[in-house]
């Protein structure tokens, strides 16, 4: 049966003792937790978290990933250990999250962030490969995901007016002074339609374009659900165009290009290696998206259609196109 991440924790240049001590006093969270499979089975992802921790190298820069088979009745895991890569270690002063320091030196510029149940996974897919925004607040211009954060450029003044916006917008560039916030490599920002926006209380003369957003929080969290949002309305609106460009081919009584499909007939495109990109609703097809996602080998666009009754092609032809 697959491994589930239960519990993921970021060491960031503790010595493996007070490692091992910060990580064995989360055990007594555990107490609380409702049922006895649950507390047993984060007893046993502490116990074997902190023992793990003894062994690494002091001053070390390392994930420790706690993974069990949930289904069982009762579930025990085991740990493994990611050595950071030299470029990770240097990104670690950006992670955000759960920090604790060493219980005897609560000083100490050590630590480690520790995530655990639903949050431990969204965490480790935010770390390795979350897609960064660009958000301008009123003192200053930041790239990051849910748990990483570059500053890039201090702003002098408030922005005023929706121009002085475009404008700022419009001078953004990789590396001048979008910073890039990957683990894999160098990966400046690129400013696109959905991915930039202003976060923080702005007095604006008029409204901003579609192109930028505008979210009233300072809050990391909120701001990249916001983000996300605005990611998911335009993967629909590219989905829907999709469609209707197929429909169009169909009608003049064209060969389509484009396909919407049951996952039988996309299976069959994908390994015959006539797919290049597919859009897909992930909550209707997860076994489809996650070998996709898997090989690596198809661009793949996750969609959500809305129930609101607005009008979607895309949900109303199967929620699945390819090209």
């Amino acid at each position: 049966m697959p491994q589930e991440l239960i519990v993921l924790a970021l060491n960031c240049g503790m010595v493996s003792a007070e490692l091992a001590a910060a990580i064995d006093k989360l055990k007594d969270s555990s107490k609380s937790i409702g049922s006895h499979k649950s507390r047993q089975l984060y007893w046993d992802a502490y116990t074997k978290l902190a023992a793990k921790a003894n062994t690494t190298s002091d001053g070390s820069y390392c994930f420790l990933k706690y993974s069990a088979d949930t289904s069982s009745d009762n579930p025990e895991g085991e740990v493994e250990v990611v050595e950071l890569t030299k470029r990770q270690k240097g990104m670690a002063g950006l992670v955000m999250g759960p920090k604790f320091k060493p219980p005897e030196d609560p000083s100490s510029k050590t630590h480690v962030f520790v995530w655990s149940e639903a949050a431990a996974s969204r965490a480790w897919q935010d770390l390795m490969y979350g897609e960064p925004c660009v958000y301008i607040t009123p003192a200053e211009i930041f790239v990051g995901t849910r748990h990483k954060r570059a500053s890039c450029k201090t702003l002098s003044s408030p922005l005023k007016t929706a121009k002085d916006v475009e404008k700022l917008v419009a001078e953004l560039k990789p590396d001048a002074p979008l910073r890039s916030v990957s683990f894999a490599g160098n990966e400046p920002v690129v400013v696109n339609s959905y991915n930039t926006l202003l976060a923080g209380t702005f007095k604006l003369d008029a409204p901003l374009p579609t192109t930028i957003g505008s979210i009233n929080t300072t809050s990391c969290d909120e701001i990249y659900e916001y983000f996300l949002a605005r990611k998911a309305e335009k993967n629909l609106r590219d989905a829907d165009e999709l469609v209707s460009r197929m429909l169009v081919d169909v009608n003049k009584n064209l060969v389509p290009l484009i396909c919407a499909a049951s996952t039988k007939e996309a299976a069959v495109a994908y390994k015959s290696a006539l797919m290049k990109r597919v859009y897909v609703d992930e909550k209707k097809y997860g076994k489809f998206v996650s070998k996709v996602r898997e090989d690596g080998q198809v661009e793949l666009i996750t969609v959500t259609p809305k129930d609101d009754g607005s009008a979607s092609a895309f949900r109303d032809h199967g929620s699945l196109v390819f090209e």
